[in-house]
Formats: structure tokens, C-alpha cells, sequence
């Protein structure tokens, strides 16, 4: 057997023996097989460009009862957005593919006049615009010209918004946005950034209405030449009453554009002005408008109201939930997940955190999956906390313990599939993981001749190129496909 490499570390091909003993069900860990994986994957992981990591490695297959290679598989590392997967497993585990989060919208009074309509938001991350035109459309249907006043209950999720342990600059950018009972549109206003003639500011494109209110936009931006590096900040603060857009950066001529996205200040409030803004195009007049923000002032503006359920939204299911969690990777999903777990599963009390309870359920949920308690430490549900520390261990305990349920086949769809190097027939499923220092990937690959495999790849106190991390990773991942090959075939 001989592993032939390319330059930078990238190996090939394997050309495997035909000596080997049969490898069906679980593999035998002194299998010349496991040998030879053992041997690559240890070349990979002892390059010079490895010198100054941290490097954690579990690679197991599904029918297994330990790994067939390790390294560093029970040590903490910052997981970053691997710890979707862990999120989304629990998620699907305890709240059902089917499960959807539902949005109510009750009203006190008849028509054309409501004295109040209250929109009782319970943390649905895919709510939009488009939502709140179809309300605005039915209430019109319904004869409705006027609310005396619109109540946003943003009660649903007790405790902060956003996690404190997250970074002050992720605040500011729509993946750090804040999770509430009241989500609109992501909490987030997205943009389009396009260079023009070299020398010139950039020109900024609104993909989401602009703020409502008293705001303006600072443009620090300029296009470059094709050699100079390229860079978006966007900063957001207020000035008195006034909401200031800072954008810095620059980007080349001729380059694509940019999206980004900036978090909301007051999501709460944000929902309300849009939904007033929205009612207007109907021709639906709004009075005043409060926020609820606790049990105690919805109680005390609500005592002695009657009111009824004019209409609900849904979300969509579980499933689409999970898949847009993992897919594209979104930190204001899975931390709506984490806080639904939390107030939907958890022993209701007012005083807690919902997010801490959700974190709890998580946790819980986890454990029944097989997990160990010991193999890691959560402090959220989307990795973007620095305070994370998951072993590579935990992570392929949580995907044996999820692809083994029931639930295996919805799980699996949640994840992003690729090919391994130019075997179409090999398919892969993961997750990856990515911040300042930090890069990792776990899933598990599934060979035509093998039963699935899984595995965790954590770079922690990585200072290399985005080119050499995707290379060691490739390589790694070639080697277990050979592998996956050489188990196959004897």
C-alpha cells in the first residue's frame, strides 16, 4: 500500500492492496486498514504548518463503539458553527420534524375600529414583511380601517436578547442580531455594497426597507485598485434619537459586490414601526403603540380587555427550520431554536432566562442522545460564543446518537452535501465551523461499500491560510474515503 502526495500536502490517491481480511459490520482497530489510516492522518496532522495548533481529530464509524482514530478526541476546543449540529439535533429530537412556531394576532373591539391589536410573537426567525402583508391584507377583508392602539407582546422569551458572552463587534453585524419573542426580517437590514470607478465610494444598495425613524447612513468607503486588500465594517449606534450607519471598508474595481447585513437596535420596536408601515399601504390607521416586554405590563394593560384570535401565522416546519440553521449557517436561527426549547419544554418560571432554560433542555437532550455530559460546555446554540468548548468526541457522539434515531433521514437533509475529490459516488454531510483562529468540520461520509462514517476536525490556534486549513482538511477527508474504499473492497 503507498500514499502518493502532491505538492502542499494534498494527497491523491491510494493504492490499496488486495491482502486484506473482510471488513463488513465494524471494523477491527487492528485492521492493516486502520493501520495505514492512522499513518496518513498522522502525517497530515504533523506538518510543519500545524506547528503553533491545536489540532482535535475523532474519526468512527457509525456501527462502531469507539474511534478508529483520535487524537486530542476528548479535549475542548471553540467549536465555532459546528455547534449547529449539536443544536439542531437536540432541536429535532425534542420539538418533532413537524413542529412549527406560531405567531397570534388578537384583537378587542368590532370593526372598522379595533381598540387593540396585539401581535404575540413566540420567536418565529423566519417572519417577514411578507407576513405582515398578508395580516394587513385580511384585516382590510375583515373591514377593519382602524387600531386604536398595536401592542407588540414581546413576552414569549424571558432574559436578555442577545447571549453576553458574545463579542462586541458580532453585535453589531446581522449574524450577531439579537433573539426575541419579535423577530422581523432576521432583526437585521441587509445590503448590497458595489465598487465603482477606482477612487470613488462605494455605492450602497438597501435589500431591506431603511430604518423607520429619524437615521442617516455614513459612507467611509472607497474602491481600489486590484492589488489592494478588501474589507466591509459596518458599524451602528445611536446618536440621541438618531440611528447613525457607519460603513468602512473598500473593494476593487470591477469586483462583486458585497452583501452584509447590521443588526437591529430595538428589534422589538422595529417589528412595530414596520407593521404600522405595513397597515398604512392598507389604508388600516394606527394610534398609538406600545412594546410589552414583561409579563407584568402585558398583564396590566390587558386586565379587564376582552380580545379574540383574529388570525395566526406559521412558521415552517422543523425540517426547514434545521436545514436554513445548518445550510446557511444562520446564528439567529439557532439561537431562536435554543430559546423555543427553552420555553415550549422547560418548567415555566417567570423569573428565569429562557435562553439558560433552553441551554438546560440542550444539554438534557443531548445526554438521552448519547452524548456525555463530560465531553463538552455550551454558552449558546450557534457557536458564536468564545466561551464554547466542544470535544470532537461530543460531536460525533451527537451525530451517531441523531443518525441511529428515528430521525435520521430528516436530520441528514438539514446538512450541506458534497463529493469527496473525484469519487461522485462517495457523498459527504457536514458541518463546518469558522472564526478568527478557529476552523472546524464534522459529519460523516457515506461510501457505496461501507456503512457511513463519522468524523470531527477541530483546528484551534490555526494562523494559516483559508487555502492550506481547506487542503489539511481535504486530505484528511481523502483518507477516510480511501479507507471507507479499502474496508469495502476486503
Amino acid at each position: 500500500m503507498s500514499l502518493h502526495k502532491i505538492t502542499k500536502g494534498v494527497w491523491v490517491s491510494w493504492m490499496v492492496s488486495t491482502s486484506f481480511a473482510s471488513a463488513h459490520g465494524a471494523p477491527s482497530l487492528n485492521s492493516p486498514c486502520v493501520a495505514q489510516l492512522k499513518r496518513d492522518v498522522d502525517e497530515i496532522a504533523s506538518q510543519p504548518l500545524f506547528n503553533k495548533a491545536r489540532l482535535g481529530i475523532a474519526i468512527q464509524p457509525l456501527q462502531a463503539t469507539q474511534p478508529v482514530y483520535a487524537q486530542g478526541a476528548q479535549r475542548y476546543f471553540l467549536p465555532a458553527s459546528t455547534t449547529k449540529v449539536m443544536t439542531t439535533a437536540a432541536a429535532l429530537t425534542k420539538l418533532g420534524p413537524q413542529f412549527r412556531i406560531q405567531t397570534d394576532i388578537y384583537g378587542s373591539g368590532t370593526g372598522p375600529i379595533l381598540e387593540h391589536l396585539r401581535i404575540l410573537g413566540r420567536g418565529d426567525p423566519s417572519l417577514s414583511d411578507q407576513q405582515l402583508q398578508k395580516i394587513a391584507t385580511q384585516l382590510k377583508q375583515k373591514g377593519i380601517r382602524q387600531i386604536n392602539h398595536l401592542l407588540g407582546d414581546d413576552t414569549y422569551f424571558q432574559g436578555p436578547g442577545i447571549v453576553p458572552s458574545w463579542e462586541w463587534e458580532d453585535l453589531q453585524a446581522g449574524y450577531g442580531a439579537p433573539v426575541n419573542s419579535l423577530i422581523l426580517n432576521q432583526n437585521a437590514y441587509e445590503l448590497k455594497i458595489w465598487p465603482q470607478a477606482l477612487g470613488q465610494p462605494l455605492r450602497v444598495e438597501w435589500l431591506s426597507p431603511q430604518p423607520i425613524g429619524a437615521w442617516r447612513q455614513i459612507n467611509r468607503t472607497r474602491t481600489v485598485g486590484k492589488n489592494a486588500p478588501e474589507y466591509i465594517e459596518i458599524v451602528r449606534r445611536l446618536k440621541g434619537n438618531t440611528l447613525e450607519i457607519e460603513i468602512m471598508g473598500q473593494l476593487r474595481a470591477g469586483a462583486p459586490h458585497d452583501r452584509s447585513a447590521v443588526a437591529v437596535v430595538d428589534p422589538g420596536w422595529f417589528l412595530l414601526k414596520r407593521f404600522r408601515a405595513i397597515l398604512a399601504t392598507q389604508n388600516i390607521k394606527v394610534g398609538r403603540m406600545s412594546l410589552l416586554s414583561t409579563q407584568k405590563e402585558r398583564n396590566a394593560v390587558l386586565q379587564g380587555k376582552s380580545e379574540q384570535r383574529l388570525t395566526q401565522i406559521q412558521s415552517p416546519p422543523l425540517t426547514t427550520l434545521i436545514k436554513t440553521t445548518n445550510q446557511e449557517s444562520n446564528n439567529l436561527y439557532a439561537e431562536a431554536l435554543v430559546k423555543t426549547l427553552g420555553a415550549t419544554l422547560a418548567q415555566k418560571q417567570t423569573s428565569q432566562n429562557t435562553h439558560q432554560q433552553g441551554l438546560k433542555v440542550l444539554k438534557q437532550t443531548l445526554t438521552q442522545l448519547g452524548v456525555k455530559a463530560s465531553t463538552y460546555s455550551v454558552a449558546d446554540g450557534s457557536g458564536l460564543s468564545r466561551q464554547n468548548s466542544i470535544s470532537p468526541l461530543a460531536l460525533t457522539q451527537t451525530l451517531k446518537g441523531i443518525l441511529k434515531s428515528p430521525h435520521a433521514s430528516n436530520f441528514q437533509a438539514s446538512l450541506p452535501k458534497d463529493s469527496i475529490g473525484q469519487n461522485p459516488a462517495s457523498t459527504l454531510w457536514s458541518k463546518s465551523g469558522g472564526m478568527r483562529g478557529v476552523s472546524t468540520l464534522t459529519g460523516y461520509l457515506q461510501h457505496p461499500q461501507s456503512s457511513p462514517v463519522l468524523f470531527s476536525l477541530m483546528f484551534n490556534q490555526y494562523n494559516q491560510s483559508g487555502s492550506k486549513r481547506r487542503q489539511a482538511m481535504d486530505a484528511m477527508l481523502l483518507s477516510i474515503n480511501l479507507w471507507q474504499s479499502c474496508q469495502g473492497r476486503h
